[in-house]
């Protein structure tokens, strides 16, 4: 069938419109698409973004309570860093954390094991051994966050150790007043000892000289004694050669010899003897005869005299 020229106008026409529709409704579909896409990077990007930004957040507070856990090392502070750090999705953050926690844990150890140890010297400042101890936990202090508690432990440990010492030197002074009162003591004691020797001995020498006096006046009177005897005797012994006279005569007088001494007895006793011999025979004492024998011969011999009237 052959169009008419109108027909082809029209059907050219709308030909032309259905070709720029699906070329319009293609281009806006096409809008539509992208745009979706768009939004949806968006959306992907604002929440990446967010979460960058969250995370920022936990990191920044997980460094802020380490930082506080580090200064002050108290159990919460540490509780809560590890919390934070644990928080964080960055795990390289997270493993740096968590070491740092580890190492204010070990530190923490240190500090309580010398505190401990100042506190045992404190408590026995004279101890030698916990001196040397509390240094030792002191010393292994080294972290720059345990520097004002490290000055706090040895400015303690000084004032134990002049403690100590004040002690010592108390004790020293006590110990040699002590010493000085005992030997003042046993010097005085040793003083009063030696003057009651001394008297004691005084005592014994004064009765030592009364004895001697008494000796010697013993001896004089003895000797005294003696001479008076000696004396008697000289006076009977002359008594008794008187008698030997008088018997030499011829008399009838009595034999008046025979003294109270030794010696006048055996004078006489001897000259009776010879008288009474005529003069030839040996005297008693020549015949060996003691004293008392010639003494009682002389007495015989004068009372023979007497028994006989008219005497020898």
């Amino acid at each position: 069938m052959k169009l008419t020229k109108k027909q082809m106008i029209i059907t050219g026409s709308v030909a032309g419109l259905l070709a720029v529709g699906g070329i319009t409704f293609g281009v806006v579909n096409h809008n539509n698409t992208v745009h979706a896409q768009q939004v949806a990077e968006q959306k992907a990007a604002d929440k990446k973004e967010a979460d960058r930004k969250a995370e920022k957040v936990l990191e920044n507070k997980a460094k802020s309570t380490l930082l506080k856990a580090e200064q002050e090392d108290t159990s919460k502070n540490i509780s809560d860093a590890k919390t934070a750090v644990e928080a964080v999705k960055n795990k390289k953050i997270k493993e740096t954390g968590l070491k740092e926690i580890d190492a204010i844990n070990a530190r923490v150890k240190l500090e309580n094991e010398a505190k401990a140890a100042v506190q045992a010297f404190q408590k026995a400042a004279d101890d030698s051994s916990k001196n040397k101890a509390a240094h030792a936990a002191v010393d292994k202090l080294t972290n720059s966050y345990s520097k004002k508690l490290k000055d706090s432990l040895n400015k303690q440990i000084a004032a134990s150790e002049a403690q100590a010492k004040a002690a010592s030197q108390a004790k020293a002074a006590a110990d040699a007043k002590a010493k000085s009162d005992a030997a003042a003591q046993a010097q005085a004691k040793a003083s009063e000892a030696a003057k009651a020797n001394t008297a004691a001995q005084s005592q014994n020498d004064a009765s030592q000289t009364q004895n001697q006096v008494a000796s010697s006046n013993d001896t004089s009177n003895y000797v005294s004694n003696g001479a008076a005897s000696q004396g008697t005797g000289s006076a009977n012994y002359g008594s008794s050669n008187a008698g030997s006279s008088n018997t030499a005569g011829g008399g009838s007088s009595n034999y008046t010899g025979g003294g109270t001494s030794s010696a006048g007895n055996s004078s006489a006793g001897s000259s009776n003897t010879n008288n009474n011999n005529g003069g030839n025979g040996p005297s008693d004492t020549q015949k060996g005869d003691s004293v008392n024998d010639m003494d009682n011969s002389a007495i015989n011999d004068g009372n023979a005299s007497n028994h006989f009237p008219g005497g020898w």
